[in-house]
């Protein structure tokens, strides 16, 4: 796995072709010509562990960087939001922050954006934790602060997969109805610098948005499972199962191949209604107010999968917050509960299905990760064997039981 530095530097030669150094905000930096430095960016919290990359050169732009990228979802990460939005607005984080990136004079990512959306433009840029799907998210706000929207950049072959994958997904949204859903607008789809490049509009997610109740996710996942034809089928004759098997199959000789085929042919031939998923569904991807959903990160969008995909994964993200083993085992129950939500049912998903749903569910997700190679990237879900084919042990045994009592 590459270190972080080295991450950032082969950044910086992605997003600014004369490319970037790393060094302190002392002026010590002897590589680069004066004449052929361009704007320094501050890595946040440090260059060993960044998140975000703020602009030093633009105070407000890097205080608006902040409030939009956190996620505030816990008391230590409003209080550091908090923190480091007055270190900005102050004008003393340049010098609370040693570390800078150094980026090379002449066009680079912001004067491309600048004339694909016609308009003056600043950036802010957030990377997240290690993980194979990591790339850059680039806010983009005008002069005076205001949001205009997200850029996505692929920096290897799965993200330049996942870019294209979103800019054909929010074309096929932007001809959906979501009753209750909004998602952002494809504004500008393209290339930079030789990889795929998409702009999409910034969702009005802010004070006014918190996390969904339990009602809100299920009405929410509904109305995307809905973004394709529900039907019925039984699982046996499902294209689903047929698309997985050979997922699996792809990935070779991998020691998790076979316990991941046994698993899928040991399960319950079973009805079950297919429809849309969104495939990521989280807490980061996912705000709400009272009447309306806002979804976004739509990378991931799949036409054909058994309904109740989105909330299993909304609700095992949530559970291992606090420790993947407990959080796993909480969601054998909490997911159990949310497939026999009467919301759930009425799109044809029965009690004595629901233990198949949620191995089928851990399979696929475990397909995921191995074909993206999450593990070598640390992910807190990523080792499979860790976690997810014992849990998929006791789930096999549960759905037979399940339909082997049905009424």
């Amino acid at each position: 796995m590459k270190t972080e530095t080295t991450y950032l530097t082969d950044l910086a030669a992605v997003l600014w072709p004369c490319g970037g150094l790393l060094g302190p905000g002392d002026g010590s930096v002897r590589r680069m010509a004066p004449r052929d430095r361009g704007n320094q960016y501050l890595p946040v919290p440090s260059a060993h562990n960044p998140r975000v990359i703020l602009p030093a050169h633009d105070r407000s732009a890097a205080t608006r960087g902040i409030t939009s990228f956190a996620q505030g979802h816990s008391l230590w990460e409003r209080l550091r939001t908090l923190l480091l939005t007055g270190a900005f607005a102050t004008g003393v984080a340049p010098l609370l922050l040693r570390d800078r990136l150094y980026v090379g004079a002449g066009p680079g990512i912001e004067h491309a954006l600048s004339s694909a959306l016609d308009r003056e433009l600043s950036i802010a840029i957030h990377l997240g934790p290690p993980r194979a799907n990591r790339k850059p998210v680039l806010l983009l706000l005008t002069p005076g602060g205001r949001r205009v929207g997200y850029a996505k950049v692929a920096i290897n072959d799965l993200t330049a997969r996942l870019v294209r994958a979103e800019t054909r997904a929010l074309r096929h949204l932007a001809e959906a109805h979501l009753p209750d859903v909004t998602v952002p607008r494809l504004l500008y789809s393209g290339e930079w610098n030789g990889r795929p490049l998409l702009v999409q509009e910034a969702l009005p997610v802010g004070d006014q948005t918190d996390r969904p109740t339990r009602r809100q996710l299920l009405r929410c996942v509904t109305q995307i499972i809905a973004l394709s034809p529900v039907y019925e089928r039984g699982l046996a004759a499902s294209p689903y199962l047929r698309t997985l098997d050979e997922r699996i199959a792809k990935l070779g000789s991998r020691p998790e191949v076979v316990p991941l085929r046994a698993a899928l042919h040991r399960l319950p031939d079973v009805s079950l209604p297919f429809g849309a998923w969104h495939g990521d569904l989280t807490r980061w991807n996912l705000a709400s107010t009272p009447r309306r959903a806002f979804v976004w990160d739509w990378e991931r969008l799949t036409m054909d999968a058994p309904a109740g995909f989105d909330a299993l994964h909304y609700d095992l993200n949530e559970c291992v917050q606090a420790g993947v083993h407990p959080g796993v085992h909480r969601w054998l129950d909490s997911g159990a509960r949310l497939l026999r939500d009467p919301l759930m049912s009425e799109l044809g998903l029965r009690p004595h299905t629901v233990s198949t749903v949620m191995a089928l569910y851990l399979i696929d997700l475990a397909t995921r990760y191995l074909h993206d190679r999450q593990v070598q990237s640390g992910g807190r879900l990523a080792a499979v064997d860790d976690w997810l084919l014992p849990a998929l042990d006791g789930l096999q045994e549960r759905a037979t039981h399940e339909a082997v009592h049905a009424d």
